[in-house]
């Protein structure tokens, strides 16, 4: 039996772990999107994209006080999806300066769950 090919992303990592792209890369002046899949039971824990170079220094950009209601910061804004566990994150307007080192995190109790993303711009 064949599976639709516009649905293929549905069996990743959906509820499972907390799971981002090691590296993504966008062109200036584009939307770069990322996706951050986290574990099930997490849905109304808040989300969030932090900058930095380690999980103990980076400053949240955009958080979503646990939501599905998207929050904006500027150019920069986020989404979180309950019924497959991800958190949406856009950076408009792409520049140089939005390069660098970033932290998709969920906040609980202890220490939060936090994976790294290397976002790297390349002229348009």
């Amino acid at each position: 039996m064949g599976m639709s090919s516009g649905w293929g992303w549905l069996l990743l990592p959906v509820c499972q772990a907390l799971v981002v792209p090691r590296e993504v890369s966008g062109r200036t002046g584009e939307t770069l999107s990322l996706r951050c899949w986290y574990p099930s039971g997490y849905e109304g824990y808040n989300k969030y994209w932090c900058r930095g170079a380690s999980r103990d220094s980076c400053r949240k950009v955009v958080e979503t006080a646990g939501r599905e209601v998207p929050q904006r910061h500027g150019r920069v804004s986020i989404q979180d999806n309950h019924i497959f566990c991800v958190a949406l994150l856009n950076i408009e307007k792409l520049s140089k300066a939005d390069a660098g080192s970033y932290w998709c995190g969920v906040e609980r109790m202890g220490r939060d769950l936090m994976e790294p993303v290397t976002v790297r711009v390349v002229p348009g």
